[in-house]
């Protein structure tokens, strides 16, 4: 099949024309909005596996017909989608838009989309998916009274086989090929017209090629963004000097287990910093970053710094071909890295332990032997020090602020990335540590995000409350708090600046926030401000309301007492400090959770709390609760709380004891530890489910 062509989004983003309440809330102008999303599309930061699902498609959905006379139509379509979903998301939602003229256009692109409507889809199998998590969305540019033309057919068809054949194994799509309204989600999209096509054997499913891997050879690496990585609580560097070995783990959990459940069993449970591995590959051959190359790890006992550590996610004897090829060219790529060839071994070799069981075990011993392996690339990972942006990216980001000379785009930590990582965080105003964790990632983003003199920097304080705060410091005469970032308000905060001692530019950036908190003496809050660097006060009480607070907050754009509490109402429930700051990781659990099952916590733990606590602990989910799924919990808790009961299907007093222990653990739930499975508990397991901590 021939190729797709798709169009960029710099195609169509010079079209885009931002409303007026937009701009004055945001405190930037039109041709920003034109510049910053006419670019590739940012990294997804938040669990993207399309590998598991598929494709969605869509429509538009107007009543009226789309009958556009010209490409240019259909370029001002998409940009007004942009700004009608950007108040939401943030962007676009689609991943790609399909115009009657069979044009393809890029909206997310290969980064993970927002259309599919957020919670989950049950499918066959006992597969339950993120609708938004697991699927690519496709629209096809018509409107209810329309037809789809052949054009747009055939290229729905290239794009659907160019997604699920040419792309890499970590981001190719399913074969799922499903309409938006599939699963039961409230709406009619994609409408009568594309309806027919939706679904899997319609004349725009492709077939497989006669001959597949014609696509991109390399093995990539799934970043922590892309599987959702908590941010590690503390990061140690090891010097390539040191490192000698390369040492294979398995999880004993089942294949189905995700990295994000790994990290929360080894940082809730084990009290660890992050996940302990430093990589690990799963029964497809997908490779997933964990600690990366230049950070000591927490895997083998006197073997954390010198040895790198891969985990196969899996049982004994679940180890395929795939996963085998990813570990061995894993091992290949670290004696690339470091410069030598390390040894090879497994961790009941160098602790007690049935790590890796018979099946790795023999295959370590026998050398690791595979019919050739692949050659890695750094995909969109390939070795983060920070768990937020892998290395190559730190080095992109470094040159991008001008640093000379420009450091080699490698992918590996050494003394110049450092000294580049140290001269980045002093030019955006945090620690010059040389760690690019998350404080570096906001203040970067922010620092880029700016809207230039003149023009004010809104990502870390709203414009009114940066007008607020420079008012509560006594400037005169008092500035208009009307969120307009005019010649006032650039004065004001050039004031500021100036009082503090700092370089007065007027950007409110993170140099900025600290000086005015250390100027305010403990009275500054985030009342009226909030943090914005990752998610507008806007999209932050649109989320608020999205789980149902009472009463609703108003969606108008400024961080009052309200959103405040807003805000930390919905930390508390989806599982994190409850400190009113939506940071990088409330932004990981509120999207983990929306992506989730989304369970009522009314302590009946019927059939759909049943189902999804059975795919927890790698059971068929038929939501009946018997004597196998009580054996699996019961290895489950052995495995990941080291409960050292005996797995004989009986969920007495002891196995409800450890279960409380466990949840206890993983979510802070307040429990009596009293071996009785009541409603309590039941809650506190359904709040576990919700927030991926089982």
């Amino acid at each position: 099949m021939a190729s797709v062509t798709i169009q960029k989004r710099s195609v169509w983003a010079p079209y885009i024309s931002m409303p007026l309440t937009t701009r004055v809330l945001e405190g930037r102008d039109n041709e920003w909005y034109i510049n910053t999303y006419g670019r590739r599309p940012r990294l997804s930061e938040l669990t993207w596996e399309p590998w598991r699902g598929g494709v969605f498609i869509h429509y538009i959905g107007s009543r009226t017909s789309f009958a556009p006379a010209s490409e240019t139509d259909c370029r001002k379509k998409v940009a007004s989608m942009f700004a009608d979903h950007y108040p939401d998301s943030g962007d676009i939602k689609y991943n790609f838009l399909v115009c009657p003229h069979g044009t393809v256009y890029e909206g997310r692109g290969y980064q993970r989309g927002e259309a599919n409507g957020g919670a989950t889809i049950a499918l066959g199998g006992g597969r339950e998916l993120g609708r938004n998590t697991a699927f690519f969305s496709i629209q096809g540019m018509i409107g209810v009274p329309d037809k789809p033309t052949a054009p747009m057919l055939a290229s729905m068809k290239k794009l659907i086989h160019h997604l699920r054949y040419e792309l890499p194994r970590e981001r190719k799509a399913g074969g799922e090929l499903l309409p938006h309204k599939a699963g039961g989600w409230d709406t009619e999209c994609p409408g009568a017209q594309l309806l027919p096509y939706a679904k899997t054997g319609s004349s725009i499913d492709p077939e497989p090629p006669a001959k597949q891997g014609s696509g991109a050879t390399a093995l990539n690496i799934v970043s922590r963004a892309s599987w959702g990585a908590r941010p590690p609580k503390a990061v140690v560097k090891v010097p390539a000097s040191e490192r000698t070995g390369f040492v294979v783990h398995y999880s004993a959990g089942p294949a189905s287990q995700t990295v994000r459940q790994i990290q929360n069993y080894h940082m809730d449970s084990n009290g660890w910093s992050d996940i302990g591995y430093n990589f690990l590959v799963d029964t497809g051959g997908r490779i997933y970053e964990g600690r990366g190359w230049n950070n000591e790890g927490a895997h083998t006992t006197g073997y954390n710094r010198s040895h790198v550590a891969v985990c196969f996610i899996g049982l004994d004897g679940d180890a395929t071909k795939a996963a085998k090829v990813s570990i061995r060219s894993l091992y290949e790529k670290a004696n690339s890295v470091f410069g030598r060839t390390l040894s090879t071994t497994y961790h009941s070799a160098l602790g007690s332990t049935s790590c890796p069981g018979n099946d790795l075990r023999a295959w370590v011993r026998s050398g690791m032997p595979v019919d050739g392996w692949e050659d890695i690339g750094d995909g969109d990972g390939g070795g983060d020090d920070g768990g937020v942006r892998s290395v190559a990216s730190q080095q992109k980001a470094v040159n991008s602020l001008g640093y000379t000379p420009p450091l080699d785009v490698d992918g590996i930590t050494g003394p110049k990335t450092v000294a580049g990582i140290k001269w980045l965080q002093a030019k955006v105003g945090v620690a010059a540590d040389g760690i690019w964790g998350p404080a570096t990632e906001a203040a970067y983003r922010a620092y880029t995000s700016s809207g230039g003199p003149g023009k004010g920097m809104s990502s870390v304080r709203s414009i009114a409350s940066q007008q607020k705060a420079v008012n509560s410091l006594g400037y005169t005469p008092l500035l208009t708090v009307d969120g307009v970032y005019g010649p006032g308000t650039e004065a004001g905060v050039k004031w500021l600046q100036t009082r503090a001692g700092i370089t007065a530019d007027g950007m409110w950036g993170p140099a900025t926030e600290a000086v005015y908190r250390d100027l305010a003496s403990g009275d500054a809050t985030w009342s009226d401000g909030g943090l914005t660097t990752i998610r507008s006060a806007l999209r932050q009480q649109k989320a608020v309301n999205s789980l149902g607070h009472s009463p609703r907050l108003a969606e108008d754009g400024i961080f009052g007492p309200r959103t405040e509490a807003g805000v930390t109402w919905l930390q508390a429930r989806v599982g994190v400090a409850a400190d009113g700051l939506w940071g990088p990781d409330t932004e990981i659990a509120f999207t983990r959770f929306s992506d989730g099952p989304r369970l009522d916590v009314d302590g009946d733990f019927g059939p759909r709390t049943i189902a999804f606590t059975q795919r927890a602990i790698g059971v068929t989910a038929d939501g009946v609760w018997g004597v196998e799924s009580k054996r699996a919990l019961q290895r489950h808790l052995n495995t990941w709380s080291g409960a050292g009961l005996t797995v004989d299907g009986d969920t007495g007093p002891d196995t409800v004891k450890a279960l409380q222990r466990h949840l206890m653990l993983m979510t802070g739930a307040k429990l009596t530890i009293d071996g009785v499975w009541g409603v309590t508990t039941t809650k506190a397991l359904q709040n576990a489910l919700n927030q991926g901590r089982l």
